[in-house]
């Protein structure tokens, strides 16, 4: 485990309830649903597309930008993807990257992550990489294992596309935070292996996964549910309940089904795991069992302790970590 320096940074917990003094000097608490905490900032809800100014000042020159692109229907729904692809050159068939976003399974948009992570988004289209968001249905629109066919079902989608957008579907990584992470995790250690639950038609192209960077994603959703305390189990408000249909506790086995680390095999894509050591919201023991099982099996992960950061912090968009990221990523996709 990498364990690197701490450097300063805003005290936040972003996207997750937080109990500290106000301004006032009272104890506030930022519940933070639709918003994201920096400081005593709230900032307001991002939009489902980038605007005109974040691509033009956080992107690299050159990139375009498809919004919108209906990958699937369903429910009445219409399941959108955005992709950001780089400069044209005269051969290019890009590498992919696919980011899951993160918010709790009951919150968020394709564009949320790109504005907490810009510097990455940015680094990673220097590196001549399409980047891909997509949407999935939220845990007020469906449950476990809907949410995880949204997620595949846009893969497939890139893979039946690729020529129509230019991409190398073939070296696919995926990405993601929080909720976003532990699905990039959960397809990761499927889509290598021979279990096939979380595709809606195997028959179907698929892209190919070679490797899985994931932010601070839960892992195992008992463990996760056993360090919460005492719980309702009728009515039991988490965030993994709700997207289980379920409490965790008496549904052990569907949160089993719902774990990363149920699947890792030694087939298992090589991984790469950033984790805050003040995130109080998804113990760094998630990511540690993780780490520890790929390793068991013999599949390369490397987990990067991030000194003073907490659960969606700013930190883990600092050079220090999108350098070890983009490291990774061209190892995979060379």
């Amino acid at each position: 485990m990498a364990h690197l320096p701490n450097s300063a940074a805003p005290d936040i917990e972003a996207s997750e309830p937080d109990v500290r003094k106000n301004e006032q000097g009272g104890d506030g608490i930022d519940q933070r649903v639709d918003g994201e905490r920096f400081g005593s900032v709230v900032n307001v809800k991002k939009p489902p597309v980038l605007d005109t100014a974040f691509i033009e000042n956080k992107l690299p020159s050159g990139t375009e930008y498809i919004s919108d692109v209906v990958f699937k229907e369903v429910d009445g729904l219409e399941l959108k993807l955005d992709l950001l692809l780089p400069e044209k050159r005269t051969d290019a068939h890009f590498p992919t990257a696919v980011w899951i976003h993160g918010g709790a399974w009951t919150r968020g948009n394709k564009a949320r992550d790109f504005h907490r992570f810009d510097q990455l988004a940015s680094r990673i289209l220097q590196e001549g990489v399409a980047l891909v968001s997509i949407e999935y249905r939220l845990s007020d629109q469906a449950s476990f294992p809907k949410p995880v066919l949204d997620c595949t079902d846009a893969l497939a989608f890139l893979s039946r596309n690729r020529k129509k957008y230019g991409l190398d579907t073939d070296r696919t990584i995926v990405l993601g935070s929080s909720a976003g992470g532990h699905l990039a995790s959960l397809i990761g250690t499927n889509l290598t292996s021979d279990h096939t639950r979380f595709i809606s038609d195997p028959s179907q192209p698929m892209a190919k996964i070679r490797g899985v960077v994931d932010f601070y994603g839960p892992t195992d959703l008992v463990m996760l549910q056993s360090k919460r305390g005492e719980i309702d189990f009728q009515n039991d408000p988490s965030p993994e309940a709700r997207f289980l249909g379920h409490s965790p506790l008496m549904r052990p086995d569907l949160a089993r089904a719902a774990s990363p680390v149920t699947y890792v095999s030694v087939n298992s894509p090589p991984f790469l795991i950033f984790h805050g050591d003040l995130d109080s919201r998804v113990p760094m023991m998630q990511s540690i069992y993780l780490d520890s099982m790929l390793r068991v099996n013999g599949v390369e992960s490397r987990l990067v302790e991030v000194e003073g950061a907490r659960h969606g912090d700013e930190k883990f968009d600092e050079t220090i970590y999108n350098d070890i990221a983009i490291e990774f990523i061209r190892s995979l996709l060379q």
